[in-house]
């Protein structure tokens, strides 16, 4: 599956940690070799966690300086706004989906439940 995507935290996370099973790890790397880009949410996430080591945060810093990122443009924030006005979602998972959603591209995510009733994303 060698498709460019917006990756979701928790894919990052499993990746870094080395968590998943060895078909994941082959996904997220084809996906990170075809481009794939993060929203700013997971940057801050990402790097906002507390229980990073000296390690963990070098590693994570690394794999994102090697990302693209998208930030909170005008119709990012309006995509935000139309989702959180018609649904229940958690501001950072309608960033990120708004991000995808706005870029025209698919979101890989460890968590579908969160982004299944958003209408014409497509999960990887």
């Amino acid at each position: 599956m060698s498709v460019r995507c917006l990756l979701d935290t928790n894919v990052l996370i499993d990746y870094i940690n080395e968590s998943a099973e060895p078909g994941f790890v082959d996904n997220v790397e084809q996906a990170l070799m075809a481009g794939s880009v993060v929203s700013v949410v997971t940057t801050m996430e990402l790097l906002g966690w507390r229980g990073h080591d000296e390690q963990s945060r070098r590693d994570a810093e690394n794999l994102l300086n090697g990302l693209g990122e998208i930030g909170l443009s005008r119709p990012v924030v309006e995509k935000v706004i139309m989702l959180r006005s018609s649904m229940a979602i958690k501001l950072p998972d309608a960033i990120i989906a708004a991000s995808a959603l706005v870029e025209g591209l698919p979101l890989m995510t460890c968590n579908r439940d969160d982004f299944k009733a958003i209408p014409d994303l497509l999960l990887v």
